[in-house]
């Protein structure tokens, strides 16, 4: 019989030793059998049930972080976010820094079509830098519509487009063309939808308002207008008889006036004439137009100075056009400055130390065509210290002769020379 060593002492012990005699340790131990527990299934139901909600709510937040979004304030602005920050869009008038306006208020002639800017900008919502191209890579389409109840307004806006000529740094302007047909208040509703890539919708509104004005025209059988102080007065007393926004013109007679018109309470517009003898309509002393409410227009009128001063000057956001004027011995002949804009066509500038002036650090661009006029021996035809607009001043057909200097672009300001006559 064989033989194994006790794992407890040592000692021998027979092959079929369950025990060491020696020790009295057990030999062969003995592993406890489990039987195999069971799961109910009402356990098991809920483990799935949890799993399957917790599932469920993952897709759901999956789905809501990466599902189109809409950003509609209702208003004239809207802040869509981005993961370096947010881009803040508005309707705005102004460019450093675009300031959101909620509505257009347009005065308007009865029957008369116009037509006016809505310009869109995009900042960095924190301190205003233009982000115009940083945005538009990011968009798919953008498109407008004019909402409009008032059945005695016709109202209807284009596609929203850059427009880089006018406005360099708006990421789409809209052109709004509308004409009223009856007297009093009319408004409309225009809406911009502005699809990005990613499916996001962003949608602004801005209120568009349209009380109708009058136009008044005045003679010299109307009110006493042969003399400066007879003018200065019937001028100033207009304020009593018309409305901000009225359109006026006063056809003057063919007298030289001795000394200057100030034109600060309303949008005055000149007209002047000619007598049989061929004595033009003539101012000896400055325009003075500090009105910014509509263009101030100065037609077929001598401004005749003595070699000191201004012929005539536009500020405090004025915006004055001269058409088949003569302005002749100044020291300035056209002056825009403070915030005024200035044009002229089919105008003379002659003998002036300087003919045509730009100083405004603002203002708002109503025209930047100088078309047909003549620069004649002046010391310098055009002078550009600061123009309020980088939109390129424009001389078709207009002739430079006998001038010391042509133009002395000073502020670098964008010219279109191509159609210029220089002798």
């Amino acid at each position: 019989m064989s033989e194994k060593a006790c794992p407890h002492c040592g000692k021998p012990l027979n092959e079929k030793a369950s025990f060491c005699p020696y020790c009295a340790e057990p030999i062969n131990v003995r592993n406890e059998v489990c039987p195999p527990r069971r799961t109910p299934r009402r356990a098991l139901y809920s483990a799935l049930l949890i799993l399957l909600a917790a599932a469920l709510a993952a897709a759901l937040v999956l789905w809501l972080h990466t599902r189109p979004r809409s950003y509609d304030a209702g208003g004239p602005e809207a802040v869509y976010p981005d993961q370096d920050g947010a881009f803040h869009l508005c309707f705005s008038k102004e460019e450093e820094p675009p300031v959101p306006v909620p509505q257009n208020r347009y005065y308007s002639e009865l029957n008369y079509p116009y037509r006016y800017p809505v310009r869109l900008y995009v900042t960095q919502g924190e301190d205003g830098t233009l982000l115009t191209d940083e945005f538009m890579k990011n968009v798919a389409s953008i498109t407008a519509e004019i909402n409009c109840s008032d059945a005695y307004v016709s109202v209807t806006c284009t596609e929203p487009q850059q427009h880089n000529e006018f406005y360099p740094n708006a990421a789409a302007v809209i052109f709004v063309d509308y004409s009223i047909v009856t007297p009093g208040e009319h408004e409309a509703e225009l809406v911009c939808t502005i699809t990005m890539n990613n499916g996001d919708v962003i949608r602004l509104r801005q209120n568009q308002q349209y009380p109708s004005i009058s136009t008044y025209r005045y003679t010299a059988q109307d009110a006493p207008m042969d003399t400066i102080q007879e003018l200065q007065d019937f001028v100033d007393g207009l304020t009593a008889v018309t409305n901000e926004a009225d359109q006026i013109y006063l056809y003057l007679p063919p007298v030289v006036y001795e000394g200057g018109l100030s034109i600060t309470e309303r949008s005055v517009s000149l007209c002047g004439s000619t007598g049989s003898d061929g004595q033009r309509t003539t101012f000896t002393g400055t325009i003075q137009a500090a009105y910014r409410r509509g263009i101030l227009e100065l037609d077929s009128i001598d401004f005749l100075g003595s070699g000191q001063g201004v012929g005539v000057r536009a500020s405090e956001s004025a915006r004055v056009h001269l058409t088949n004027c003569r302005v002749a011995g100044w020291e300035t002949g056209f002056l825009a400055d403070a915030s005024g804009w200035i044009v002229a066509a089919e105008t003379v500038f002659e003998d002036n130390t300087v003919g045509l002036c730009f100083d405004a650090e603002q203002g708002s661009v109503s025209d930047n065509f100088y078309l047909n006029n003549t620069f004649r021996n002046n010391g310098t035809a055009v002078l550009l210290e600061r123009v309020p607009s980088d939109t390129p001043l424009k001389f078709p057909d207009t002739l430079f002769t006998g001038n010391g200097t042509d133009i002395d672009n000073r502020c670098g300001q964008p010219l279109e020379l191509e159609e210029a006559i220089f002798q």
